[in-house]
């Protein structure tokens, strides 16, 4: 399988986080887990899930081939994340998906994608992947600002259909797709990229103050560079963004790519009256595989 650059930069970071820590405490298990008798992707059911969305995204899923399952709050809080290779966290309330998580919840989704899992969100789902989704706080993927609502589409509570148009040809997730698409807006964030930091970080995988010291040396930053694969026709700023979150990649999307408004093979019959003239589930089989390191 051809491994594209995006993945071997970040593997190669990774894999020097892990020498300097094997050396200093012993290799343990920290490293990447195992993806043998894995599930491809879990599904996040948990408090604040849009069950529209949890039912599209499994209907489009299960079309691009891959094995799926469903995680809720406390199978996630109990180690269930292991089961898994990549945690897709569907449209949604970013506000009630960051109280039910809680710090640990949010925590061990930190940890399940430093260590090598991928990490998928679309709508609020992608909201809550920054540090500070308002005065919630976020998992903590993306060190920029994921911004919502994007008033110029629609307020909140609103939703619409908008247009995105393709950013990054070149991307894995953009490479094959089309030049732009009608899809729904509900809720989803707008991507502020984060200026260059310089100041200490706080792996997730590592817990020596002196491994941390060592590392710094060589990685100043957990996550990026960051892609911009999607932008807002209407607004011309991220729409859909990737990035490496240590070991892990990471699909950010503030659109709703699963819904299916006028068909109904997502299973469901949301957005009957509004007129979709395309479909973007191929964006999210690219965004998976990709996160899967099949891209």
């Amino acid at each position: 399988m051809h491994v594209e650059h995006y993945h071997f930069n970040c593997f190669c970071e990774f894999i020097s986080v892990i020498v300097i820590f094997s050396l200093l405490s012993g290799c343990g298990d920290s490293g990447p887990v195992a993806t043998a008798d894995r599930t491809d992707v879990a599904v996040y059911t948990g408090p604040g899930a849009w069950d529209v969305s949890v039912t599209a995204s499994l209907a489009a899923l299960n079309a691009a081939g891959v094995s799926v399952g469903t995680i809720d709050t406390p199978e996630l809080l109990s180690g269930g994340l292991d089961d898994f290779r990549v945690l897709l966290f569907p449209g949604g309330d970013p506000r009630d998906y960051s109280i039910g998580l809680g710090p640990v919840g949010r925590g061990r989704i930190r940890g399940f994608v430093a260590s090598g899992g991928g990490f998928v969100g679309f709508g609020g789902g992608a909201a809550v992947a920054d540090s500070d989704s308002g005065i919630w706080p976020g998992i903590g993927l993306f060190g920029g600002e994921a911004r919502w609502p994007v008033e110029r589409i629609a307020s909140y509570p609103d939703y619409t259909i908008t247009e995105v148009k393709l950013a990054d040809p070149t991307h894995p997730i953009g490479r094959g797709g089309e030049e732009n698409y009608w899809t729904l807006y509900r809720w989803g964030p707008e991507f502020i990229f984060p200026e260059l930091r310089t100041e200490t970080v706080q792996s997730p995988l590592l817990n020596t103050h002196i491994a941390k010291r060592c590392i710094l040396a060589r990685l100043q930053e957990t996550d990026g560079p960051y892609y911009t694969i999607y932008l807002y026709a209407p607004t011309d700023t991220p729409a859909a963004i990737a990035f490496s979150y240590w070991a892990g990649e990471v699909f950010l999307c503030g659109f709703q790519p699963e819904i299916e408004e006028n068909d109904a093979r997502d299973g469901t019959d949301f957005g009957v009256e509004l007129i979709d003239v395309d479909t973007e589930w191929d964006i999210i089989e690219r965004a998976v595989r990709f996160c899967l390191w099949q891209l």
